[in-house]
């Protein structure tokens, strides 16, 4: 009869079959270039006016350590958000690298996307000790409903609901 694994080495086993198989977070990395590289012929005023303007999304993007990377989705949902008024004018105004430049020149443009991006770094940095408190108040709410309920079985059942069956 062939011998159980332990839970132990069973996680082991995963955890390496996790980390050995395919190109993971590196894979994305070349892929998201790559469609970058293929952008740039076509659009050059709108890849300069991206680059700088989503500089801080790029730099939590490469910086963020871990498995759980999140950080580079908040900054970057509201750094978009700062930058795509610029990008509208830039396209259905005229598109030449000339005007995307006076537009980076211009500090307003900057202003809003840096901003923007600041916004989503303080949800990044603030929302999760909130919601970590809330559920923890949440939790002890219900701890306490439920010792109550269960306080209230005991005084109309008697002490015997308390005690096990052998």
């Amino acid at each position: 009869m062939a011998k159980k694994k332990s839970a132990v080495a069973q996680a082991r086993a995963a955890a390496a079959a996790k980390k050995g198989g395919g190109g993971g977070a590196g894979m994305n990395k070349i892929v998201v270039l790559m469609i970058l590289g293929a952008l740039v012929p076509f659009s050059l005023p709108t890849v300069i006016m991206l680059f700088f303007c989503m500089l801080p999304t790029m730099a939590a993007w490469a910086s963020e350590k871990g498995a759980n990377k999140y950080a580079w989705l908040c900054v970057g949902g509201l750094n978009f958000a700062g930058v795509i008024k610029f990008l509208f004018d830039l396209w259905f105004g005229v598109h030449t690298l000339d005007e995307s430049f006076n537009m980076l020149s211009d500090a307003s443009v900057l202003l809003w996307s840096y901003g923007a991006s600041a916004i989503g770094w303080l949800l990044y940095t603030v929302l999760p000790p909130m919601v970590s408190s809330w559920l923890d108040f949440t939790t002890e709410r219900r701890v306490a409903a439920l010792k109550a309920a269960q306080k209230r079985l005991i005084e109309d059942w008697g002490d015997e609901v308390t005690k096990k069956n052998a």
